[in-house]
């Protein structure tokens, strides 16, 4: 649960999110290690894959050969509840 948040929480925080602006999991656990969260890349690949299948992030344009990802309303609708939670 947290994870999910963190992941949500970056790509809001840096305006992924459009298909056009969207972070690649590669990009997503950089982030997240410059901010001292270590996380194994099979974590990051199965929470992404579990947020998209919940329709909270979806796919963006591919850099390269990578897929990226990007916050949909739903997930931002999702992290406010979460916050409201521990406030």
């Amino acid at each position: 649960m947290r994870i999910m948040y963190l992941i949500l929480n970056l790509l809001y925080s840096n305006e992924a999110r459009s298909k056009l602006i969207a972070l690649t999991q590669k990009e997503i656990i950089e982030a997240l290690a410059d901010d001292g969260e270590s996380w194994n890349e099979r974590t990051i690949y199965n929470k992404l894959r579990e947020l998209e299948k919940n329709n909270y992030v979806g796919a963006g344009f591919k850099k390269g050969n990578a897929k990226t990802f990007f916050i949909r309303p739903e997930g931002i609708a999702w992290m406010e509840d979460a916050e409201r939670e521990v406030n």
